[in-house]
């Protein structure tokens, strides 16, 4: 079930890109947020390619009570995701491959799916009526507002590794605060494979149908999720046929549901089915997923770097060393202005860095600048008596105090201050 696809490569390029941002800038930035984001998402998608990737993985999410364990069931038309309204029903993940379980094995041991949750639906009594379905995994997850909060925990994880998720609200609770501005508003915004269900629609008169569907309609619009499809399932019955358009002058605005429908399957979620069918049949949703992941990162990362950048001349910091001695406050200053010097143009975070690294040794200074001292001091010509003896013995002193704070700012400033820089921009080149 390997797919080939011409974004391959493209997709390899970008992990590549991520992964060399992070080792590079990682221990520079390392609390950035960007950057934490970015080793997640490296990680998670080194993980995702090297796995089966014609699996498409779709995970039922929802409130309790929503009916996310029917809608499962009848998917599979196997019940083997307990139902009910006990917090909460649903305590782990349930798994059910369209395909080979054997195959999807290593997936499932990844996105953390118990052996004993696991199945596989397609038979030889199926013939081809599931084979719009074939290669799609399907998940029941937990709760969202279980009372469990460990039930919460594996929601917000599993959420972050499928490839689709399927939002199940029911007629009651279509408006909770928690699911749009908690959940569905985020995922919008990180992921395309987002589509939201209106379940329990059978307990609905056909008169009430249009009515809810149009204000979860318009909450999802007001949320920006405009594009996001909302399909009206029953797990349990049918779908209440929509009240005719009435005919006259004025065209009659367009409903809030899609219209596709699939011939195959539970009557109650075909038009879940006929959005699923097409994502599934090109089989590389997994690595579009994954390209968009990286993307979005990339483009995070791009905030953190602009233009090239050098170290700065260095005799300003080692006259500001040699006038400050072993005064603590104007060495802070000295090192502070040479930081600033060196930053120009960078980033704040990489400001920040070029600081700190400028800053890493500033304990050690006072000591290494007073063992310059009475190192020149002891280079000090005592022939002072001849003519200009004075005046030659302080030159030399001069040149020998110079050449050692060179080499002290050198070792306790400047090299960090390099290496920081230097960090800096081959991770400013990955990026190009």
């Amino acid at each position: 079930m390997t797919h080939s696809t011409p974004g391959s490569e493209s997709v390899t390029t970008k992990l590549d890109m991520v992964q060399q941002f992070v080792d590079l800038a990682g221990e520079h930035l390392a609390g950035e947020p960007a950057m934490e984001n970015a080793r997640t998402v490296a990680e998670r998608s080194a993980d995702r390619l090297r796995l089966a990737r014609g699996f498409t993985t779709i995970a039922l999410a929802g409130t309790t009570g929503s009916g996310k364990s029917s809608m499962f069931n009848a998917f599979t038309t196997i019940d083997r995701s307990p139902a009910g309204i006990l917090r909460p029903t649903t305590s782990e993940p349930y798994a059910c491959v369209w395909g080979s379980l054997t195959y999807a094995d290593e997936l499932l041991d990844w996105l953390g799916v118990s052996s004993r949750r696991r199945f596989t639906r397609e038979s030889a009594l199926d013939a081809n009526d599931e084979v719009g379905l074939r290669g799609m995994i399907l998940l029941d997850l937990p709760d969202v507002d279980s009372v469990e909060p460990r039930h919460r925990a594996e929601v917000d994880r599993l959420l972050h590794l499928v490839d689709v998720v399927i939002w199940i609200c029911d007629p009651q609770k279509y408006g909770d605060q928690l699911v749009h501005e908690g959940y569905l508003r985020q995922l919008a915004s990180s992921r395309e494979g987002l589509i939201v269900a209106l379940n329990q629609t059978d307990r609905l008169q056909p008169a009430q149908l249009p009515k809810v569907g149009a204000d979860l309609r318009q909450l999802l619009d007001d949320g920006g999720l405009s594009k996001v499809p909302l399909v009206p399932t029953s797990a349990t019955g049918e779908v209440p046929a929509l009240p005719a358009a009435k005919r006259g002058p004025i065209k009659p605005k367009p409903g809030p549901f899609i219209a596709e429908r699939s011939p195959r399957g539970h009557s109650g979620v075909s038009a879940l089915r006929s959005l699923l069918e097409p994502m599934i049949l090109r089989g590389t949703l997994a690595e579009e997923s994954v390209d968009r992941d990286l993307t979005a990162s990339i483009a995070d990362l791009s905030k953190l770097v602009g233009g090239p950048v050098s170290p700065p001349s260095i005799n300003p910091l080692v006259r500001g060393l040699s006038s400050a001695g072993t005064d603590a406050a104007r060495i802070q200053q000295t090192i502070q202005a040479y930081a600033a010097s060196a930053s120009v143009g960078l980033p704040g975070p990489w400001a920040s860095a070029v600081e700190q690294a400028a800053r890493s040794r500033l304990n050690e200074l006072p000591a290494a600048l007073g063992q310059a001292v009475a190192f020149a001091d002891a280079q000090r010509p005592r022939r002072m008596w001849l003519p200009g003896g004075k005046k030659r013995a302080d030159q030399k002193t001069e040149v020998v105090l110079r050449a050692e704070i060179d080499k002290v700012a050198l070792r306790y400033i400047v090299e960090p201050v390099r290496r920081a820089l230097a960090a800096y921009e081959r991770s400013r080149t990955t990026l190009s």
